[in-house]
């Protein structure tokens, strides 16, 4: 089975250096946990003893490694703590307030919940746990999503043009077929968008068609112009 994004932050996180001797004494607090999520009491008193701003990032990793999950952020962004003690959720949650990151936080399945749901809040708190990498990813996929909205724009704009003209309905059917399918799906990749025809076609073969629509769109603002069909 298929890693997932958020066993491979925990991997990334097992792996981070520690670099002060206090925060090696953090490291070793967390790992007497042995696996189990600590209460109230014990959150309280190792965060006590944390010296210094990586003694912090090191008690968070370690929490997150034991009860933190993060989805792909190629889906979703968002990054939770699951903690059956309420009050220790409401701790933990003032520590990551102090640290700087506002966590919300709901009831799920019988345990408390915090939660980051924001793309930027995602990517600086896995870089403050040393996930580096992983908050590159995150980073990266906003981008991707970005474009795509803009690029879905595009081919949306050209559709609705088409339409409004009369001339949407005077391309070939698997064009039109393409384009409707990208302006139900605005967020999918153009290989994603492939998969979900009958037959399922290429990528290229999804960007040939959507390119049709564009070149029929500035045809016809082309058309439009003052001074052109006169």
């Amino acid at each position: 089975m298929a890693e997932t994004f958020s066993q491979n932050v925990k991997k990334q996180l097992a792996a981070a250096e520690l670099r002060k001797k206090c925060c090696r004494h953090t490291f070793a607090d967390m790992e007497a946990l042995e696996g189990t999520v600590p209460g109230a009491e014990t959150l309280r008193e190792i965060w006590e003893r944390c010296r210094c701003e990586g003694c912090r990032a090191v008690y968070f990793r370690e929490l997150f490694r034991l009860c933190g999950s993060v989805t792909d952020p190629k889906k979703s962004y968002q990054l939770d703590f699951a903690l059956e003690d309420p009050e220790a959720a409401a701790l933990l949650r003032e520590y990551l307030a102090g640290a700087g990151f506002a966590f919300g936080l709901s009831g799920r399945r019988g345990r408390t919940v915090l939660w980051l749901r924001d793309s930027g809040s995602v990517e600086d708190f896995l870089a403050y746990m040393g996930a580096t990498s992983a908050s590159f990813d995150v980073m990266n996929a906003k981008i991707d999503r970005e474009f795509r909205g803009r690029a879905t724009k595009k081919y949306a704009d050209a559709v609705a043009l088409l339409k409004k003209a009369g001339r949407y309905d005077l391309l070939p059917e698997d064009v039109r077929i393409t384009g409707d399918l990208r302006e139900a799906n605005g967020q999918l990749t153009l290989e994603e968008l492939g998969r979900l025809h009958e037959p399922p076609i290429s990528k290229s073969g999804v960007k040939h068609r959507l390119e049709k629509i564009l070149r029929a769109a500035e045809e016809l603002r082309a058309e439009e112009e003052p001074g052109n069909g006169e």
